[in-house]
């Protein structure tokens, strides 16, 4: 582990004055000095702590530059003179600006920078476990985070921390690793994992299909005289409920359902929502939205996972009048809470199968406001069930709609997939009573 440890980054160049003006405590170096506007904070004055709003209008106004800027180069030094300069006293607290700093870096191919500002906001913020998980979150290799964790200080370290550092290693699909770790943590690393460590070996587990040495640690975990266990909670038990799902074992899946409810567990979205998928993909849809009901009375939010297995399962089962009713209750609902981070989005693969299915069951209208929703999206549909619609308004006597809708692909289809749609387009008659050119 300890040649983990030895990475150097190097320094970045400075960024241009006007950048440095708005965004670092050093002092204006042009040889006229020029007054700084009303709007842009001071950088060499005291910063006021009664000014939260001014604070967030500065944070945001960085956001805005690091969005804009194309040289990484300068993206890094945005926010490392940022973090030392002390109008911007709370920006370690701020997920989005680094979330997006590390995002820029990583899509402008350079992950050494975002290696070195990472080790900078761990160095210029208070000892934290909560940040230094955040932190290992947004590091661009297994290996920063390892070397991140081992070098930061002992306040740093808890279960928080270390499972954010397990799920590192379990996102570049280094297993041997992440086992090794958790099981020297204690005496290498001087945590003991918590129940936070212990649910991300159990991911770890059942993504490599281990799923009987996930079923034995959950065992333990739920029995007390496992003292280095932790209890489980319901995000244990979701973690090994999706895997025997996934492994079709019904009668696992139904012990755990059992357990759950026996521990005295909550249900959350997680365990709902592998229910609903259980009863999709046993040709048992009406089941999962019995489950609707359920989680409304018991105030459990769907989220789009939710709706997606209800409007799957039932296009594959050929009830496309339901799954109609349950995506139009999706869109009900989302309007009747009015928040937007309720996260009840359709999934694209959903309109593809939904579309898909109104045109082979000639819903023409469901299958129009489907394609004007993607259109609405700017989201060109699948060509063949575009095909499928013109038809079928040309043969309902709808040219006019027909014509529209091949306009509207006509302008959203761009790139490669220009010829493929031009070939379709062109065997298409848009007269009224007309057959396709289709033999």
């Amino acid at each position: 582990m300890a040649s983990l440890l030895r990475r150097r980054h190097a320094h970045p160049p400075t960024v241009s004055a006007h950048l440095i003006r708005r965004f670092s405590a050093l002092p204006d170096i042009d040889p006229a000095p020029t007054p700084v506007p009303a709007a842009v904070p001071d950088p060499t004055a005291t910063p006021d702590p009664t000014a939260p709003a001014s604070a967030r209008a500065s944070v945001l106004d960085l956001q805005l530059a690091v969005r804009a800027e194309t040289d990484p180069t300068r993206v890094h030094s945005l926010v490392a003179s940022a973090l030392s300069n002390p109008e911007f006293h709370r920006l370690h607290t701020s997920r989005a600006l680094f979330s997006l700093a590390a995002s820029r870096l990583d899509r402008l191919r350079r992950p050494d920078l975002t290696a070195s500002l990472l080790d900078l906001l761990i160095a210029s913020a208070p000892p934290s476990p909560g940040l230094l998980a955040r932190a290992l979150s947004l590091f661009p290799g297994p290996d920063d985070a390892v070397r991140a964790f081992s070098s930061s200080v002992p306040e740093a370290r808890s279960d928080v921390s270390l499972s954010a550092l397990l799920d590192a290693l379990l996102r570049a699909g280094r297993l041997d690793d992440l086992k090794y770790t958790f099981k020297s943590a204690e005496s290498s690393l001087g945590v003991a994992p918590g129940r936070a460590s212990h649910n991300v070996l159990l991911h770890a587990l059942v993504k490599n299909s281990e799923l009987t040495a996930a079923r034995k640690m959950l065992n333990e975990m739920t029995k007390k005289k496992f003292k280095h266990r932790p209890p489980a909670d319901i995000i244990s038990y979701n973690t090994v409920l999706a895997g025997f799902s996934a492994q079709d074992d019904g009668e696992e899946f139904e012990k755990l359902l059992k357990e759950i409810n026996e521990n005295k567990l909550e249900p959350n979205v997680v365990t709902y929502n592998c229910r609903i998928q259980w009863f999709a993909k046993k040709g048992e849809t009406f089941k999962g939205e019995e489950l609707l009901d359920v989680m409304e009375s018991k105030q459990v939010l769907p989220n789009y996972i939710t709706y997606n297995a209800l409007v799957q399962g039932y296009c594959k089962e050929g009830n496309v009048g339901a799954a109609m009713r349950v995506f139009k209750r999706m869109k009900v609902m989302k309007r009747r809470e009015g928040r937007s981070d309720l996260g009840v989005s359709v999934h694209s693969q959903t309109y593809v199968v939904l579309f898909r299915t109104l045109v082979e069951n000639e819903r023409l209208d469901d299958a129009l406001w489907i394609c004007k929703s993607c259109f609405a999206m700017k989201a060109a549909p699948t060509f063949e069930a575009v095909k499928g619609l013109v038809e079928g308004l040309v043969k309902g006597g709808r040219s006019t709609e027909a014509k529209d809708v091949v306009a509207k692909m006509n302008f959203l289809v761009k790139g490669d997939a220009i010829v493929a749609w031009e070939k379709i387009a062109a065997e298409l008659s848009l007269e009224d009573g007309a057959q396709s050119s289709n033999p």
